[in-house]
């Protein structure tokens, strides 16, 4: 999977004209797309520049402006098993981050585990393969003692998923 992270982030960052209050802050790859992070002060610099740009790279699909989502606790659930098994894991993180902030005990360890495992593919994507098995070690250790279901997330998988990439090094893109 991602390897060359770094160089299409240079390569995004060179294809927008300087002057134009644009930042591309980071890149993401997965199986089926590259994931930007791009900051604009207007709209329609994002329109006109920014989309057109970074075509050149890959075609484009579609832009989110990021804001807060206002789910319930099943909604946001369903909809970070739905981003983590799209591989887009900043998304699915952010999205987990607001149950997290809300929950206690052992649920918040659990949602703190699983946060962590997304936020480790985000690295896998950036191609920071060893900070993606850090993170799992810390995930790990977080979710190991957890069993079953939890809202449709299948715990018992994402364990031995997450402990065979551990133990093997070999990083695949688990499902929830």
């Amino acid at each position: 999977m991602p390897t060359n992270a770094p160089s299409v982030l240079v390569e995004a960052r060179r294809s927008i004209p300087n002057g134009d209050n644009i930042v591309i802050r980071d890149v993401r790859i997965a199986r089926h797309f590259v994931e930007f992070d791009v900051s604009v002060l207007e709209q329609g610099i994002l329109d006109r520049i920014v989309i057109k740009a970074l075509s050149t790279i890959a075609d484009f699909d579609r832009y989110e402006m990021i804001t807060e989502e206002r789910l319930s606790k099943e909604e946001a659930l369903d909809r970070s098993r739905e981003l983590f098994n799209d591989e887009r894991y900043w998304k699915c993180h952010e999205v987990l981050e607001n149950i997290w902030k809300q929950s206690e005990g052992e649920e918040k360890r659990l949602l703190n585990g699983i946060i962590l495992v997304a936020a480790a593919f985000v690295h896998f994507q950036k191609g920071e393969n060893q900070t993606c098995l850090s993170i799992l070690r810390r995930a790990h250790g977080k979710i190991e003692f957890c069993t079953g279901e939890y809202y449709r997330i299948k715990i018992d998988l994402l364990n031995d998923a997450v402990r065979k990439i551990i133990d093997t090094g070999r990083i695949i893109s688990p499902t929830l």
